[in-house]
């Protein structure tokens, strides 16, 4: 199981261990060990992040209804996080680096490599109108669960 940050944020990074073969390295990411114990995450929606251009970044936000999982697929990145509204932390990403981002934790990613490519879980599908976004750092302060 995944450790909590020393700190005790609600997000947690770790690492999908590889497993070399005489052919090929396997990562085996079993999602059981990399969320919180009595925590249900059924995975909805599948996406990756690959081919960054212009500024290497993604918008940063919250979301009030979407719990997520992001893994380092190649490449490296950095994530800017918080979970209490006490400031955003910047943590280093490499490959196979693994994030558990639960709902209401501000997060984006930045400084993507190259070669970057961050595959991401989510429990919740696509909502083009973004009802579940919080994209102002101020209103995702307000909004956090007391």
């Amino acid at each position: 199981m995944a450790e909590k940050n020393k700190d005790t944020h609600r997000y947690l990074v770790n690492m999908v261990n590889k497993i070399a073969s005489p052919n090929f390295s396997m990562n085996p990411a079993e999602l059981n060990k990399f969320i919180p114990e009595n925590e249900e995450f059924i995975i909805k929606r599948v996406y990756w992040i690959d081919n960054p251009i212009n500024e290497k970044k993604s918008g940063q936000h919250a979301h009030t209804d979407e719990d997520e999982i992001f893994i380092v697929i190649k490449g490296k990145a950095s994530i800017a996080i918080d979970d209490d509204g006490e400031g955003v932390r910047k943590i280093e990403l490499n490959e196979n680096n693994i994030v558990w981002v639960p709902r209401y934790v501000w997060h984006g990613f930045d400084e993507l490599s190259d070669d970057c490519i961050i595959l991401a879980l989510t429990s919740t599908n696509y909502d083009p109108e973004r009802k579940g976004y919080i994209e102002d750092y101020k209103t995702f302060k307000e909004s956090l669960p007391k």
